[in-house]
């Protein structure tokens, strides 16, 4: 199952990559010990079609999660939006990623905002039972 972390909140809120700046920011400073395999994958991008051929051809695939955590033995698989869950949806590539990670056993979450995405991390270490 996918996990969906959302508070419920409605209303004006910030672009999805202040959300994950602040994500890998926290991340780096509490998780020094996990922080060197935890990264995030550039997938989206606007370029000429030869562009995106060739970013293809070197694997560069549509649906990566925005934060991947890869330091134990089950994977964690973050897709982070914005915290109004109603202006920002994930994409039918996102989702076909994040439920292909579910039925491989690692841990798959849509976080709606930094502070969902603290919750989600926390549920992550539980998941895989790490106790730091």
């Amino acid at each position: 199952m996918i996990r969906v972390y959302d508070s419920g909140f409605r209303g004006p809120c910030r672009i999805e990559r202040c959300e994950q700046i602040d994500a890998m920011s926290w991340l780096a400073k509490h998780y020094p010990d996990r922080w060197p395999l935890i990264f995030h994958c550039p997938s989206e991008t606007r370029a000429n079609p030869q562009h995106m051929q060739m970013r293809a051809k070197e694997g560069v695939k549509p649906g990566i999660p925005d934060i991947i955590d890869l330091s134990g033995t089950v994977c964690g698989l973050f897709e982070m939006k914005r915290a109004d869950r109603t202006k920002s949806r994930p994409s039918a590539d996102q989702l076909k990623v994040l439920q292909a990670g579910v039925d491989a056993g690692h841990f798959a979450a849509i976080c709606y905002g930094f502070e969902q995405f603290k919750l989600a991390y926390a549920d992550y270490l539980e998941f895989i039972g790490w106790s730091g």
